[in-house]
């Protein structure tokens, strides 16, 4: 019997250290991306953070708004977006590098840009999605678009951000309106890009799910002019 029981123990034991020592394997990892030389590049100081794909630089003395390429808002989470841009990009500079498929400035002036903060050299627009703080955007090919893609479900995979279904603000609380985030917060939404679609009298924040046939950026001052009235969905300001 006790050489019986003492084989049994050991069976016992052999099992369970195999799965303690068995991680979970995800799915999917983190995309490489190509090495870019950055310190040849110029820096520019950020000033402002305008929304979480949205920013302000000071570019020969001038405010030039740049659009974080690649990155989609998402839905009741555009607020912590924002938030988590500004905590990245506050006080520092930056680089900024172009798309060969996304080299001209937007209908509204933004200029198309992959971000990378100086001089640590950090890929803004992948860490916010790696972070689960925004989306891929497909609707427009871009270089990075399957690195991109990887990087959405690597953060889906491991709930980050938007993707952790444990926080119930996510899920079932209303959206608060998502305030320009400046140093002089502005009162006339001349920084606040919201968006509307080609048949619809409602103007929307990035990632509602009415704009899922068509979505057309435009800035809130413009839209109000146009009479556009807010989503009652997504509660933009």
């Amino acid at each position: 019997m006790g050489n019986k029981n003492i084989f049994l123990l050991s069976a016992i034991l052999a099992i369970l250290s195999l799965c303690v020592a068995t991680p979970y394997k995800f799915n999917f990892e983190l995309p490489v991306f190509e090495k870019i030389t950055l310190s040849s590049l110029p820096s520019y100081q950020v000033v402002r953070v305008i929304a979480g794909d949205t920013i302000v630089i000071d570019m020969n003395n001038q405010d030039i708004k740049v659009r974080l390429i690649g990155v989609k808002p998402a839905e009741k989470y555009s607020v912590e977006m924002a938030a988590f841009t500004k905590n990245l990009l506050r006080g520092e500079n930056i680089y900024i590098v172009d798309d060969p498929d996304q080299n001209e400035p937007d209908k509204y002036g933004y200029i198309l840009k992959y971000v990378y903060r100086a001089p640590d050299g950090l890929f803004v627009n992948a860490e916010i999605i790696r972070q689960g703080y925004g989306r891929s955007d497909t609707t427009v090919p871009f270089k990075y678009m399957a690195e991109f893609e990887q990087l959405e479900k690597f953060a889906k995979e491991r709930s980050k951000g938007l993707w952790d279904i444990s926080q119930s603000k996510s899920v079932s609380q209303p959206l608060p309106a998502a305030p320009t985030i400046s140093s002089k917060t502005s009162t006339q939404g001349e920084d606040i890009i919201v968006y509307v679609t080609k048949t619809g009298k409602k103007y929307h924040l990035g990632g509602c799910s009415y704009l899922s046939k068509s979505s057309v950026p435009i800035k809130l001052q413009d839209a109000k002019a146009r009479g556009y009235s807010p989503c009652g969905k997504c509660n933009p300001p």
